[in-house]
């Protein structure tokens, strides 16, 4: 009977977001207890890898030089600097034709940085014209992230603060000086654009024609804390 007492015992604390505790004689109750924080902030970082690859078109051989001349007139007519465009790789891959001959087909691969949904989409629509052979998005994320992370790990911890202190004056008491603090999480979720390809998008489970439409959710930061706190009487 002791044993399954002590196990419902254990049970009980597990299941509990927050305790108090009388510890060994001569140390001072304490109150453990948990504070989080979520922060949602618009991504103003898109990375868009860009492929390009030779081609034959009209019975003439579309060159990546060709190419890459009017990727960067595309991107000039949009007002987006050339130096946000960036070599990413470039590979030279041997395909054979009719098993006699050999041919050395090229392509390079660009990252382009870019700040906002709707400039990825004009992007996506110039892309498509020009008809390069892939673009999607690599990542997407904020240029003061480390500071959003560190606004949500104080919000953490401040409503680790706050909870204690109704609690405690709920039972007259409050509380005293932290004695350990242990931050368990702080991560953000990036998700990725409802829309990311330019030949085959999605959004909601149907196809989306129009690029125009993509938009991004936001980068969620989430942030917590496991206080302990002294318990004094008032």
């Amino acid at each position: 009977m002791k044993k399954i007492q002590l196990l419902l015992f254990l049970c009980g604390l597990s299941l509990s977001p927050l305790f108090a505790q009388t510890p060994a004689t001569g140390e001072k109750p304490y109150i453990e207890i948990m504070g989080t924080a979520e922060t949602e902030i618009v991504p103003d970082e898109i990375f868009v890898s860009i492929t390009l690859q030779e081609r034959s078109e009209n019975r003439e051989k579309l060159t990546i030089a060709k190419q890459e001349e009017q990727l960067k007139q595309s991107l000039k007519e949009l007002g987006i600097d050339l130096s946000l465009l960036t070599l990413n790789s470039a590979d030279a891959d041997y395909r054979r034709y009719k098993a006699i001959k050999t041919d050395v087909i090229i392509s390079k691969s660009y990252v382009l940085k870019l700040s906002t949904a709707e400039q990825l989409s004009r992007v996506y629509e110039k892309l498509d014209k020009i008809n390069v052979l892939d673009a999607y998005v690599m990542r997407v994320s904020h240029s003061k992230m480390q500071q959003f992370e560190k606004e949500t790990r104080i919000k953490a911890i401040k409503a680790a603060k706050e909870k204690v202190d109704y609690l405690l004056e709920a039972i007259g008491q409050k509380a005293g000086n932290a004695i350990y603090i242990n931050e368990q999480n702080t991560n953000h979720y990036n998700p990725m654009p409802r829309t990311m390809a330019i030949n085959a998008v999605y959004q909601s489970d149907r196809m989306v024609d129009d690029v125009s439409e993509i938009s991004f959710r936001k980068i969620k930061i989430t942030s917590s804390f496991l206080v302990k706190y002294e318990i004094l009487n008032k």
